[in-house]
Order: C-alpha cells, then structure tokens, then sequence
C-alpha cells in the first residue's frame, strides 16, 4: 500500500507542478505552496488558512 500512496503523492505534486505552482508541503500542518516553482524566499499557501474574506495569504513557512 505504501508504494501506490508514493505514487499518488508524486501525481499530485507533478500535477501541482504542472498548473504553475511550487506545490512544497507545510509538515505536519496542512498547506501546498502556490507560488511559482524556484521562487525566492518563504513558501505561501495564497487560499488555504486565511482568516478572513479579505486576506491575501494564507499559511506561510520558510523555505
């Protein structure tokens, strides 16, 4: 079972990747990096764990 959730992660990620986004995971909390791939500085997840209708962004780690 673990080879077939590997390979569901990299599908995901290569689809990620494919729609523009650098898609790196936010461990253990939830988040997918949407800015563009071999971006500079920290990583921002711009539609998940914003706190109101009017936040930019959302979750945000370092790289």
């Amino acid at each position: 079972m673990k080879g077939q959730q590997r390979r569901d992660e990299l599908a995901a990620l290569e689809a990620g990747r494919a729609a523009g986004y650098c898609w790196a995971t936010r461990s253990p909390e939830p988040g997918l990096c949407t800015r563009p791939p071999g971006h500079d500085g920290a990583h921002v997840d711009y539609y998940n764990g914003r706190k109101g209708p009017t936040d930019i962004a959302g979750y945000s780690w370092p790289q």
